[in-house]
């Protein structure tokens, strides 16, 4: 009988895939993009040297509480409201605080028991009103 010719295995050479599988990595990190998220967008001041008393009287406090309530007002005149009313009622107090010649200042209040769907819904609200000095307290 014949004799089947024996059959060579070939040597594989694996030192230069590594070089090759590095190569790869390298390029893929250096072209890929890495995507951020953006968050909510706020324009923050520059630090002033010195720092000026806020006038009590055009501040504006509204308390988001671990129940979700809304309690809006001056100070010491705060009363509860809907999230929904928050931002006719806050043009109401803008015009009342233009008339006596200052200007708007809300301070946001957030207890941590309070949910981030209604604390970014309170920021819409005030956002939505047109004001523009907005201050997040602890």
């Amino acid at each position: 009988m014949l004799k089947k010719p024996e059959r060579k295995v070939g040597d594989f050479d694996a030192s230069s895939m590594a070089d090759i599988t590095f190569l790869l990595l390298i390029f893929f990190l250096v072209t890929t993009t890495i995507s951020s998220e953006k968050g909510i967008k706020f324009v923050l001041p520059q630090k002033a040297d010195q720092t000026e008393g806020v006038k009590v009287k055009g501040v504006v406090n509204i308390l988001l509480n671990d129940d979700d309530d809304v309690l809006l007002g001056k100070k010491g005149k705060e009363e509860e409201v809907n999230i929904q009313q928050v931002r006719d009622r806050l043009q109401i107090l803008s015009r009342e605080i233009a008339a006596q010649g200052d200007s708007i200042i809300v301070s946001i209040k957030v207890t941590p028991g309070s949910t981030y769907k209604n604390y970014i819904e309170l920021l819409d609200q005030v956002k939505s009103a047109k004001i523009n000095r907005i201050s997040l307290a602890q």
